[in-house]
């Protein structure tokens, strides 16, 4: 049988209560057991009453431990502290966790223990009634001007009771053996083996009761919540993309590259690009150039010519290749007029937005792109302007330079279609990065947050274990002062092994419980990180077979 610090807990309390007989007899004080398990009855008066109440009895002590139960919903949270009785009043301090103290008000009738006290801010009226299982014998009707005496019996103590009881008087750091042997000199020499136990664990336990919370409320959960890339590719929230895609269709595209025309090459490219995209972004194409022809005569219609062909989401850009099949090259290249009315196209709640400008050469329309791209750049919705220029000759790759630039994005130069694609994925890169990086950050995070639990449980078990070897040699040096004292008289042997099995129980608890916790922190862990990794590794490939299909 395991050894309680408090004993075998079997001792009553009573407590006196005034009883009145027909309104005019003179009240009698009765006894009242309260040690046992306390089951709030379904009728109580009031909501939010404590669902279980067990007061325990340490007859070496004013103060008793008592655990409540406070239930919310399917949760049911434990305090553990202790009691003391204020004339008929129960006062009640909680300290796993730390409470204010407060007090109860009894009202036995019966078989009911009725307690009125203040919990949460709310002032309380509720009925109990003794647990099924702290009664030895059910309670007997005495006089009808008496109560009811109740023999319930005190359960058997948990391991986490055992551990939460107080300290004694020497524990760490106030031991000092001089002062220790000055106490037991105080000790009666005719005690029993269990009655010395107790008096020296008053002496000598150490506190163990923080460890035990620990333990107790310890979250072995692992959570990572970092925002993913929902979908294909898609943006968190608080995102709002604007991507544009401006296509010059100005008669010089019809020319061809290796037996393919410019402008089926960049229609290819446009598509690729265009389903890579994050599905919930903004997407706009606007062509310029494709009417009217290059001639003189038509350089006015040409020049003014640029339309929004396409308006839509990422996830809809199956669309923009059923209106790319009308656009075909015509006449000049009025890039900077584009560029302004592109500015239509973007919802002013956008909160970033980017220009992708495919274009065979340069302005030819006497306009300014790079002060459009300027002041696109400077808008209240900033834009970055890029450029990609299409078998552009090394004049125009410098004057479309200029343009990206101003536009506070990147020139770059393609000589086919190949390459032209080439240059659009590196922007769709970027996109499949948020995957890549979502899943190095959550792994890092669930290996992390799982080493840091095991941290703090193998630390709670060490100091745990080593309080309990500290307090172990304590009580084998009161034991070697105790026997020099009295001789073969003291009951040396049969405390030795109490002090043994209390420090064997001591270390085993907080091994066991600290490698139970451990395990399962790091299936957690585990579990997360290995969730984690599937489902990057699976959106990655994904990406990399879409990328690689086109």
């Amino acid at each position: 049988m395991r050894y309680s610090v408090i004993g075998t807990m079997l001792a009553l309390l009573s407590i006196f209560l005034l009883v009145s007989c027909n309104g005019a007899q003179q009240s009698q004080a009765t006894d009242l057991s309260l040690a046992g398990s306390w089951e709030l009855v379904d009728d109580s008066p009031s909501l939010g009453c404590f669902s279980e109440l067990k007061f325990l009895d340490n007859p070496v002590s004013k103060r008793d431990p008592v655990s409540v139960h406070e239930t919310t919903g399917d949760t049911t949270k434990i305090w553990i502290g202790e009691y003391e009785m204020e004339g008929n009043d129960i006062r009640v301090m909680l300290h796993e966790p730390q409470a204010d103290p407060f007090i109860m008000t009894p009202d036995y009738n019966g078989n009911e223990l009725k307690l009125q006290y203040e919990w949460n801010q709310a002032n309380l009226v509720c009925s109990y009634k003794i647990s099924s299982d702290s009664h030895s014998d059910p309670s007997e009707a005495q006089s009808e001007n008496n109560s009811v005496i109740d023999n319930a019996q005190t359960p058997p103590l948990t391991d986490e009771e055992i551990l939460m009881g107080p300290p004694g008087r020497f524990a760490d750091p106030n031991y000092d053996a001089k002062t220790v042997e000055e106490a037991l000199d105080q000790l009666s020499n005719d005690m029993t083996a269990d009655e010395y136990m107790e008096e020296l664990l008053l002496l000598l336990a150490e506190d163990y009761r923080t460890y035990v919370t620990t333990f107790n409320n310890f979250d072995t959960g692992i959570k990572v919540d970092n925002e993913r890339p929902d979908g294909g590719i898609t943006l968190p929230p608080s995102k709002k993309l604007h991507i544009s895609i401006l296509l010059d269709a100005s008669g010089s595209m019809g020319s061809k590259i290796k037996g393919i025309s410019k402008m089926d090459s960049a229609k290819e490219a446009i598509q690729s690009f265009s389903e890579k995209l994050p599905e919930n972004a903004e997407v706009s194409v606007r062509v310029y150039g494709h009417k009217g022809s290059g001639s003189q005569k038509d350089k006015e219609l040409s020049c003014k010519s640029t339309e929004e062909i396409f308006q839509g989401r990422g996830d809809q850009a199956d669309q923009i290749k059923t209106v790319l099949e009308s656009v075909n090259p015509a006449g000049w290249t009025p890039i900077a007029n584009a560029l302004d009315l592109v500015k239509e196209d973007i919802d002013p709640e956008t909160t970033d937005s980017v220009v992708y400008v495919v274009s065979d050469g340069i302005e030819t329309c006497g306009g300014d792109p790079v002060k459009v791209a300027k002041e696109l750049n400077q808008s209240k919705v900033k834009t970055v302007v890029n450029i990609i220029g299409f078998d552009v000759d090394h004049e125009g790759q410098k004057l479309l330079r200029q343009v990206a630039v101003s536009g506070g994005g990147e020139f770059t130069s393609a000589d086919d279609d190949e390459s032209l694609k080439k240059i659009l994925d590196k922007a769709y890169e970027k996109l499949r990065g948020e995957w890549v990086r979502w899943k190095e950050e959550g792994e890092g995070d669930a290996n992390t947050q799982k080493e840091k639990k095991q941290g703090e449980l193998n630390v709670t078990r060490e100091v745990m274990q080593k309080y309990a070897v500290q307090e172990y040699d304590h009580l084998q040096a009161a034991l070697k002062y105790l026997e020099t004292k009295y001789g073969k008289s003291f009951p040396r042997h049969e405390i030795y092994m109490m002090s043994t099995n209390r420090k064997n129980f001591l270390w085993q608890y907080a091994r066991d419980k600290g490698a139970e916790l451990y395990k399962e922190v790091t299936n957690n862990g585990k579990q997360v990180y290995e969730d984690i990794k599937e489902e990057g590794d699976k959106n990655i490939e994904d990406l990399n077979q879409k990328k690689n299909n086109n």
